[in-house]
């Protein structure tokens, strides 16, 4: 009986090795094959796509307007981001950093509750459009509001020359006004404040 056992025992062993190893073999073979293909290809690619020598990663200092804690009034903060050459990519990029909150001891401008959903700029017009994540947030009332579309109107205009007006929309739609307390149906300019 233990014979038995024993060549059952080892004829098992045996048929998993075989098997095994049989199919390691062909896995390495099949890698082995993926692998020069995938070489084969990327020596391809990187003969299609020359690197721009020109085109090296710039940065630009830009102006972030945030609030004052000791008069309520805008102040700027320098910030370094990339200098994007793609205008509407360079805005939102700005954007997120206003977003973000000042690094010195000035206060947001950016009420926690919106977000900078996109940017499109036309004749000279950036619009900003927004998404309100809920209705609540603490703003400040009118003069909260004001500093809000102020600093935003003063960033988005310190980027360019060409950038005149600044318009905003909320998910895609005009709006009477962004937080309830200023009328926003129309334009803003930095002369606007």
């Amino acid at each position: 009986m233990n014979n038995k056992i024993f060549v059952f025992v080892l004829t098992a062993i045996f048929s998993f090795f075989s098997v095994f190893c049989g199919v390691g073999h062909n896995r390495k073979n099949t890698e082995k094959k993926s692998l020069s293909e995938v070489e084969k290809n990327i020596k391809k690619d990187s003969d299609e796509i020359k690197p721009d020598e020109e085109e090296k990663l710039q940065f630009r200092i830009v102006n972030l307007y945030f609030v004052n804690p000791n008069t309520e009034e805008l102040k700027i903060e320098k910030r370094q981001v990339f200098d994007l050459k793609e205008e509407t990519s360079m805005i939102k990029q700005v954007l997120r950093s206003l977003k973000l909150g000042p690094v010195s001891n000035l206060k947001p401008s950016v009420p926690e509750n919106i977000e900078f959903k996109d940017v499109f700029i036309y004749n000279g017009t950036v619009y900003v459009d927004l998404h309100k994540t809920s209705e609540d947030s603490f703003i400040g009332g009118v003069e909260g509001e004001e500093l809000f579309i102020e600093s935003v109107v003063k960033t988005v205009s310190d980027l360019s020359p060409d950038y005149k007006k600044v318009c905003f929309l909320i998910d895609g739609e005009e709006v009477d006004s962004v937080l309830g307390h200023l009328d926003c149906s129309g334009f803003f300019s930095k002369d606007s404040f």
